[in-house]
């Protein structure tokens, strides 16, 4: 559906997406969104709303609003569930006014968590008077919508199409996986889409400008606990905690010899975060995100970092890193020793040097 939506450009006045799998849910109402405010060179005319402390009559009053120098308004609300929704005191249906006159240049996009209607689906299919049934037991206004407007559900997936979707996932990221890699990956993360697609984004991260990953390569990213890994350890040193990255480091050099991983991952880290110092005033994510070599859903946090670090503390960290890496391979030093120096060193504050 959302593809036809897309390939024709022509976009119903009301449309829900609903679902267990919320990534997909997420992801498919962002390129509609994107989809249908193409248009909008103004920037007026999109809005993104969270349900939360909002009514739905308010909501239809934006939706009922015309565009200013643009032929369509955009409205995407999400978490559309936590909407304040009541009929009106004299028994009128606000929903069922909108949708008896919608207005023809607003595309109201609902997006919400409605574990009641999970499998709806399907169950129209085995038993209809059952499935209509669950919807008329929804709350208002879901039991409305879902018997009249547009909507999609997306399934929990199981197991057996996770791997298949982790192969695609890998595909959009440029990336080549080795057999056995998303059975380890499932095995690992479990079957959750959206800690898989953050296991993707990391993968795609710690190989840089390689495309195909190796079986180390996955183990690398997998192989310490989830706590206890070189991403853990760049969120301890983006925040300044230094007994967090040194038990960080500690517990993953029991696990493993991992000193020179921990070594490269942390130097295209604090090489991202010197690049952002000169990103500051852009507002393109995009650019960001590929000058700095940041992964679109890290900015946010690599700029936190920054401002925590400061640019005399990132180069600093670089230079310890240069320092850290000759002193591993040129002398018998213990590594974690190495490390922990390192961090220390890297994360202490000004005043006590």
């Amino acid at each position: 559906m959302i593809d036809a939506i897309l390939k024709s450009g022509s976009f119903p006045p009301l449309l829900l997406l609903f679902g267990e799998e919320d990534l997909l849910v997420e992801e498919d109402a962002q390129r509609l969104f994107d989809a249908a405010s193409a248009l909008d060179t103004t920037g007026m005319n999109c809005d993104v709303l969270d349900g939360e402390g909002m009514t739905l009559d308010a909501v239809l009053s934006i939706a009922r609003s015309f565009p200013m120098m643009s032929e369509r308004r955009v409205v995407w609300v999400r978490r559309a569930d936590k909407l304040s929704a009541s009929k009106g005191k004299k028994g009128a249906d606000p929903v069922q006014q909108y949708l008896d006159a919608p207005s023809t240049t607003t595309f109201l996009l609902l997006t919400a968590a409605l574990p009641s209607a999970d499998g709806i689906s399907a169950a129209l299919t085995k038993n209809a008077a059952t499935a209509k049934r669950k919807i008329a037991a929804l709350k208002y206004p879901f039991n409305l919508l879902l018997n009249t407007v547009s909507y999609g559900e997306y399934p929990g997936l199981r197991e057996s199409q996770v791997g298949p979707w982790l192969k695609k996932r890998a595909t959009k990221l440029g990336i080549s996986l080795p057999q056995g890699a998303p059975e380890l990956l499932i095995a690992k993360t479990g079957t959750s889409l959206r800690d898989l697609s953050m296991e993707m984004e990391k993968l795609a991260t710690y190989l840089g400008d390689r495309t195909e990953a190796t079986p180390d390569d996955i183990q690398a990213i997998v192989g310490s606990s989830r706590e206890f890994n070189v991403f853990e350890l760049q969120d301890a040193v983006g925040r300044g905690d230094a007994a967090r990255a040194v038990t960080i480091a500690t517990r993953m050099m029991e696990t493993d010899r991992q000193e020179m991983l921990i070594i490269s991952m942390l130097t295209r880290y604090f090489t991202s975060l010197f690049r952002l110092i000169d990103l500051r005033g852009v507002t393109d994510r995009g650019e960001i995100a590929k000058t700095a070599g940041i992964p679109p859903f890290k900015i946010g946090d690599a700029f936190d970092a920054l401002d925590k670090l400061g640019p005399g503390r990132i180069e600093r960290g670089l230079a310890l890193l240069r320092t850290a890496e000759a002193t591993l391979k040129s002398t018998s030093t213990d590594p974690l020793i190495v490390l922990q120096s390192m961090l220390a060193r890297m994360l202490d504050s000004p005043t006590s040097r």
